[in-house]
């Protein structure tokens, strides 16, 4: 298999002058992309012992449509939100399938169906719209009349509540890493800052700033095409890898791609991946670029996974990819 990549010295400049030029345009983003969110103890596991006791969020929001998820390992869970002040809540209950809110007095309102034990309940918080709606492994179970801004104060903050005074476990995901069910589409991670620091559209690079298209590499700097790789460095077809090996990997076979991702400091990132891992790369692009998904790709090392470790996996941030390239090729 040919698989050797020439890099053209006089094509790397050209993609660094044009990279100084367009980030001279738009200024630095200051506000860390994601905030770290866990429950007040600074897990994102909490344990509660008894009835009626609670833990919540450590950030709140006043806008936007967010979502994370919280698994339970009791029926007797109330998954919801609250206000400032910790005294109003409205919360989806397991034991009875109830939506329960004590905003302005006890209410309940009948769902028929709650949740089970180790069930992942998905919290979608539109407060933008004013409502909320909850999702038990995966399945909607609807949003309710109460709305969101009726609990106390301007922010608003997730919570648990137990209903029993046996201990339970609540695990919060609130972004920090992939989410067990698909995402609604239109919400962002809890975690998430909610600034994009995608340059907007509509500003247009000031033509006196782009780099002449004349002007062109010089042509000194192109690799030499007389210059061939020494066969004698050529690895024998017929030496196979060594079975007890377990430092390296088989040779991969089938289609695959090299991905060649530019960040905005000039720098590439290469990665050679199968068929099924590049078309997973760039669904969470496409999907990251209409403002939907998680902040970063994790990418598999493979072959380039060396050390001690059982895996090693480069996370990839979404607002410091540049441009990316896409080689395939097909292995037997």
């Amino acid at each position: 298999m040919k698989n050797i990549i020439f890099k053209k010295l006089g094509t790397i400049v050209l993609a660094l002058l044009i990279g100084a030029s367009v980030f001279s345009l738009f200024p630095t983003v200051t506000k860390a992309e994601t905030t770290n969110v866990t429950w007040k103890n600074g897990s994102v596991v909490t344990t509660l012992d008894g009835i009626s006791t609670s833990d919540r969020a450590t950030v709140g929001k006043t806008n936007g449509k967010w979502y994370w998820e919280v698994k339970v390992n009791n029926v007797a869970s109330f998954v919801g939100i609250t206000g400032e002040s910790d005294k109003q809540y409205q919360a989806f209950y397991g034991a009875s399938g109830e939506i329960w809110n004590n905003i302005k007095s006890p209410v309940k309102l009948a769902y028929n169906y709650g949740f089970g034990v180790d069930y992942v309940i998905g919290i979608a918080l539109d407060l933008d719209n004013d409502k909320i709606v909850w999702y038990a492994n995966g399945v909607s179970r609807g949003a309710n009349s109460i709305k969101p801004s009726e609990l106390e104060g301007s922010q608003i903050f997730p919570v648990v509540l137990s209903g029993t005074g046996q201990k339970i476990a609540f695990e919060a995901n609130f972004g920090a890493s992939e989410f067990k069910y698909p995402i609604p589409e239109g919400f962002l991670p809890y975690q998430d800052s909610g600034t994009s620091t995608t340059p907007d559209p509509s500003t247009k690079p000031d033509p006196s700033t782009t780099p002449d298209p004349s002007t062109k590499p010089d042509p000194s700097t192109t690799p030499d095409p007389s210059t061939k790789p020494d066969p004698s460095t050529t690895p024998d077809p017929s030496t196979k890898p060594d079975p007890s090996d377990t430092d390296g990997a088989s040779q991969p076979t089938g289609d695959r791609a090299i991905l060649t991702v530019t960040m905005d400091n000039g720098f590439d990132k290469e990665f050679d991946l199968s068929k099924k891992e590049l078309n997973a790369f760039i669904a969470w692009y496409d999907a990251k670029d209409a403002g939907r998904g998680a902040s970063f790709f994790a990418i598999d090392k493979h072959n380039n996974n060396k050390g001690p470790f059982s895996n090693r996996k480069d996370y990839v941030i979404f607002n410091k990819i540049l441009t990316f390239e896409v080689s395939e090729y097909s292995t037997k």
